[in-house]
């Protein structure tokens, strides 16, 4: 047997319910056992702790008894107990302390011992942990790292070892990964770091959570590192040069395609510039126009305002003459009297028609006086003053009289007026909600408030909502009568608002006052629902002579709730009576409880009446009463109020008595006035007898004159100042015009070669005049500029594609000559075009190379390797049987789209000369010249390109093509995986497929081997024999592995643990023992009777006899 690492001993202290243990293992089969819970897990959980370096072991603590186990390290440590029903946690170990888990190996050729190992220090108050793992040679210490009764901390272990080993004979670290490295590099032989622990935790649970294909690729086809970095590093280099000469010969596409276009911009371009010139110098000649013309019209304007000064001066004399002749006959007008009398009578016959238009007024307010007097409403001396108003005789203190008397009259009608509106309104709004009751008793209905037969309807409906059937909802009154008249009134008036309470059947009625929940309180807060359910269940019978027997009701539960409400209440008729009972009522609603005596409110049985079918007839007879006599109180009032808004009516007199006597003295002042005027116009008469007429007449044809002079002047001064303006208008344009016309000309740059195109262009518009020409111009020069910016724009998007793949240039997208892109595309097309094909001429020899010695044959070779480890253990399993069965593994080419790549790999042409190619570039992919380069010349191609990562790409695509480059640089993607089963006399069978058609231990077979070969591969027991290696370790840890297998498959998977040389540890429960004493080497018996201690009895197989008979009486157990 090859050499490995004996795992001899174990110690523990201080871990779970163990406090100080040494354990010795067999080096071959050791068996745990012992019933669920005693603490196998325990002490394999602690194991799995050192081998995976992972102080943490959440991922692991405790899988193997149960997959959601969320057992935590503290719980380890301290030794948790139980949790109570208030989640307090009880723990074993409640003072700080220190654990120590050491794990003791051999070399089984040197027999040298190493210890392996984790210290935790705790505190208990804050359960925090520190801890730290270490390394020492030699066997477990003495001590067993221990100080008596207490276990070493983590200081102290530090200092014990540094003062007892050599430097280089011992390790510290507090970091997991750290220590994880050392451990498999150095003390476990070069373990895979990640193989190792994958394939060790789906060991102990026995979980083989993947398909059989990929754990066969995965464990038993083990990676090999293929370094690829020299023929990527050659293949790079050609491919960058292939890629830069495919990039030159693009961007010289590019280039070629900018300067094509720019070509059709500049035509465009040139165009705009001839209509320019065009248009400059048609310009000028415009100016130079318009100019002459306007020189013409300032001398021809300068002419006409002379002849208009002499017109002016001319008309200005005839004007004087005819003012004078006029002035004197106004003067003969004047001295004669006549206007003065026309103004005068004017003046007078204003004021007349005021004063008369006061006096009507004045008549307006006597004849609404007068309607005083009518009435006899004032005393008489204030009557004799409005007599005396009526006369134009009315004294100031009769006045004063009048309008005292008639403002105390009006203020007392207003306030009568105010209190009957009032009390009318009063009983306008109650005959008209009598009336409303009136008629919805006609109808039939009870006038039930509003806010009751709301609640009422909402809830019934959402009760047939909810139900899909009609619920009915009741109000009390209706499903209630009363035998006996007399007591009508007695038991209205107790019930008061619990007769409008709602009732429902007790099988709804908890959903209904669910709904009767979602109201809004504030309007439907004097809605009441019974709860029939209760009231019917705690049902009593009411007491003999209660109110309750006056009531009559076909409905239990409505029965019920009367019997609560008046049961009690006693039907009395005097007041000896009523003392004699706790709660008694007379007929007269005089109502005895609680110590006192009171009335009930009328209104209980008289307005608010409702209860049974005569409810309605008698209701309806009282509010017609009640209706009738507010009807019988408002018709008095009605007339007094209209009486009252009549007299308020008549005239106020309220205005200021200066007002009254003012208009009086006018009254007086008329005749005066009428007399004036008579004589007025008596004088006019005798002066129209003399001349006058003939002078008016003169003076009217005088002014006709004045004004025709007058127009004549104002014409030719306006037209006089219009030209004058001009004038000055014509200097300042022939200043301006004459400025514009030097700067256009200095600015206009004389061009032969475009006076051509002038002088062509202007024989086709010889008959147009210039502005014409000019408008055409500006229309063609725009048409172009469109053209040329549509053009540009092309232009700017070509070389925006360009900078975006040659963002390197720098070169500008708006400039607007294309020099810098002509130039380049020059150089490219003429120097660096064939310098890039001579390159890749010589790298692609290289590549090919490179292709070969680093990637093809180092892939082929492990392929050829892994054929022979799997030929190798088909070996070791053809000499071994699973009761009829046998396996072996099966590697061919992969069955899928990778499958292309195997026979290049494989092909016995392989062997080539890389330097025979073509140095034309046309041939530069043809990479090969031999039968195998033409056999496979597009997929070696296709592989070349798959390991050359993407030129300017994200992170995203560089890490996939990562992924990428490392699948096809492992020689397993090249491959498919199986194993087959061989029974005697039947076909072989894979096991891929039919593997989940199988259950119990006939499933587990084939999956037990794979897992075998797994660690056969990871720890490389089939390494050649002449190859010498640090040695690794060989345990296999299995917890209930074989549960479903019987005595004999259990023999033969144990033996194939021998055969392949594992040190292995398995666990499983008491009543599995017999299948597995005869085929084990140690036998470790787990107790935890108490749950707070777990022991532990160790029996070699020479005690197994004593071992069955112990288990047989079940004293260890």
């Amino acid at each position: 047997m090859s050499r490995f690492q004996v795992l001899t001993k174990m110690c523990l202290n201080n871990w779970h319910y163990i406090n100080e243990k040494l354990i010795s293992f067999n080096e071959e089969i050791n068996f745990f056992t012992g019933h669920s819970g005693s603490g196998k897990s325990t002490v394999l959980d602690a194991l799995q702790i050192i081998l995976y370096a992972d102080s943490n072991g959440r991922s692991f603590f405790n899988k193997a008894a149960k997959e959601d186990s969320d057992r935590t390290l503290i719980e380890y440590l301290r030794g948790m107990k139980v949790v109570q029903e208030n989640n307090y946690i009880s723990y074993l170990r409640n003072k700080n302390f220190s654990s120590t888990i050491v794990l003791e190996f051999q070399d089984s050729e040197t027999l040298k011992h190493q210890s392996i190992g984790v210290v935790f220090d705790v505190d208990v108050a804050s359960n925090g942990v520190n801890h730290m793992f270490f390394w020492h040679t030699g066997e477990l210490l003495e001590n067993r790292y221990r100080s008596g009764e207490k276990t070493n901390s983590i200081n102290e272990l530090k200092e014990y070892i540094r003062d007892n080993f050599a430097k280089e004979d011992y390790y510290f670290s507090r970091t997991n990964e750290k220590f994880r490295n050392e451990l498999y590099s150095n003390y476990f032989g070069g373990l895979h770091p990640k193989h190792f622990p994958s394939l060790f935790k789906k060991a102990i649970p026995f979980k083989m959570d993947m398909k059989l294909e990929d754990f066969v690729k995965n464990y038993i086809c083990t990676e090999n590192d293929i370094h690829i970095e020299d023929m990527q590093d050659s293949v790079a280099q050609y491919i960058r040069l292939k890629r830069r000469l495919e990039d030159t010969r693009n961007e010289i596409e590019a280039l070629t395609g900018i300067h094509n276009q720019f070509q059709v911009y500049r035509t465009y371009w040139n165009e705009i510039i001839q209509y320019q010139y065009n248009y400059d110098k048609l310009d000028i000649q415009s100016i130079e126009n318009r100019l002459e013309r306007i020189e013409i019209q300032q001398k021809k304007y300068s002419e006409d305002i002379l002849d208009l000064e002499k017109t002016v001066n001319s008309v200005e004399q005839v004007l004087r003459d005819l003012q004078n002749q006029r002035d004197e006959v106004v003067s003969s007008i004047k001295s004669s009297g006549y206007e003065h009398l026309e103004a005068e009578l004017n003046s007078l016959n204003q004021v007349l028609e005021l004063l008369n238009s006061n006096k009507a007024e004045y008549d307006r307010i006597a004849n609404g006086l007068n309607e005083w007097l009518a009435d006899d409403i004032l005393d008489a001396s204030v009557c004799r003053g409005i007599e005396n108003f009526n006369n134009y005789s009315v004294s100031r203190e009769q006045l004063e009289n009048i309008q005292s008397a008639i403002t105390s009259a009006r203020t007392g009608f207003e306030k009568d007026k105010s209190e009957l509106s009032s009390r009318i309104n009063e009983l306008k709004k109650a005959i008209a909600e009598l009336t409303k009751q009136i008629e919805t008793l006609k109808n039939g209905q009870k006038a039930y408030p509003s806010y009751l037969l709301e609640a009422k309807d909402y809830i019934t409906a959402e009760l047939e909502k909810h139900y899909e059937k009609p619920i009915s909802v009741d109000i009390l009154a209706d499903v209630i009568e009363i035998k006996d008249e007399k007591w009508l009134n007695a038991v209205e008036g107790y019930m008061g608002n619990n007769k409008l309470a709602l009732v429902v059947h007790p099988d709804y009625v908890k959903h209904a006052m669910e709904i009767y929940r979602e109201l809004n309180p504030k309007k439907y807060y004097k809605v009441a629902i019974i709860d029939t359910e209760k009231v019917l269940r705690d049902a009593k019978p009411m007491l003999d002579k209660s109110l309750a027997e006056e009531v009559e009701t076909a409905i239990d539960y409505a029965r019920a709730y009367i019997d609560f409400l008046m049961g009690a209440v006693i039907k009395c008729s005097t007041i000896e009576e009523l003392r004699e009972n706790k709660s008694g009522i007379t007929p007269d609603c005089v109502l005895y409880q609680g110590y006192k005596l009171q009335h009930i409110n009328p209104r209980n049985y008289t307005e608010y009446a409702y209860i049974g079918r005569n409810a309605i007839e008698r209701r309806l007879r009282q509010l017609e009463q009640d209706l009738s006599e507010l009807q019988s109180e408002k018709r008095p009032l009605d007339q007094q109020l209209s009486k009252i808004v009549e007299v308020l009516g008549y005239e106020s007199f309220s205005k200021e008595i200066d007002y009254y006597d003012k208009q009086l003295q006018g009254i007086k002042e008329i005749q005066i006035k009428e007399e004036q005027k008579k004589e007025y116009i008596r004088k006019i008469n005798e002066l129209k007898e003399k001349n006058i007429d003939e002078w008016k007449a003169k003076k009217v044809k005088l002014e006709l004159a004045i004004s025709e002079k007058s127009k004549q002047k104002e014409s030719a001064r306006l037209e006089l100042i219009t030209k004058s303006r001009e004038v000055l208008e014509f200097k300042n344009i022939i200043i301006s015009l004459s400025e514009e016309l030097v700067q256009k000309k200095r600015a206009f740059v004389f061009d032969n070669n475009r006076e051509e195109a002038f002088s062509s262009f202007m024989r086709g518009h010889s008959s147009s005049k210039i502005e014409n020409v000019k408008n055409i111009l500006l229309t063609l020069k725009h048409d172009s500029e469109v053209k040329s910016g549509e053009e540009y724009d092309k232009l700017v998007r070509m070389r925006e594609i360009y900078k975006n793949q040659y963002a390197y240039r720098g070169f500008s997208l708006t400039c607007k000559d294309n020099d810098v892109y002509d130039q380049l595309l020059e150089t490219l097309s003429s120097e660096k075009l064939n310098e890039y094909m001579d390159k890749a001429n010589e790298q692609a020899k290289l590549a090919v190379y490179h292709f070969k010695t680093d990637f093809v044959y180092k892939i082929r070779d492990a392929i050829k390797e892994v054929m022979q480890q799997k030929d190798d253990l088909n070996r070791v399993l053809a000499q071994l049987d699973f009761g009829k069965d046998k396996y072996k593994f099966i590697i061919t080419k992969n069955q899928g789209e990778d499958g292309k790549f195997y026979d290049m790999f494989m092909d016995e042409n392989l062997e080539i000369n890389p330097h025979q190619l073509t140095g034309k570039i046309d041939n530069q992919m043809d990479l090969f010249s031999t039968k195998h380069e033409q056999d496979y010349k597009e997929l070696i191609n296709e592989l070349i390109e798959l390991f050359m990562p993407p030129e300017n790409s994200d992170s995203r695509a560089m890490e996939e093509a990562r992924a990428s480059m490392e699948k096809y640089a492992d020689y397993r993607t090249y491959l498919s995986f199986d194993m087959e089963q061989i029974v005697d006399g039947m076909p072989p069978m894979r096991l891929s497929k039919m593997l989940s058609k199988n259950s119990g231990g006939e499933g587990q077979n084939p999956l037990y081997v794979a897992l075998l070969a797994s660690f056969a591969q990871v720890y490389r027991i089939n390494l050649k024999a002449n190859i010498r290696r640090r040695p690794t370790p060989r345990l296999v840890v299995l917890d209930e592995a074989f549960s479903k297998m019987d005595a004999e498959k259990v023999g033969s998977c144990i033996g194939l643990i021998r055969k392949l040389g594992f040190q292995a540890i398995i666990s499983s429960t008491n009543d599995k023992i017999q299948n597995y004493v005869e085929n084990v080497d140690k036998t470790f018996v787990f107790a935890n009777p108490n749950k707070n201690r777990i022991s532990i009895q160790e029996f070699e197989k020479k005690d197994f006899g004593e071992l069955l008979v112990v288990e047989g009486e079940e004293e260890i157990l």
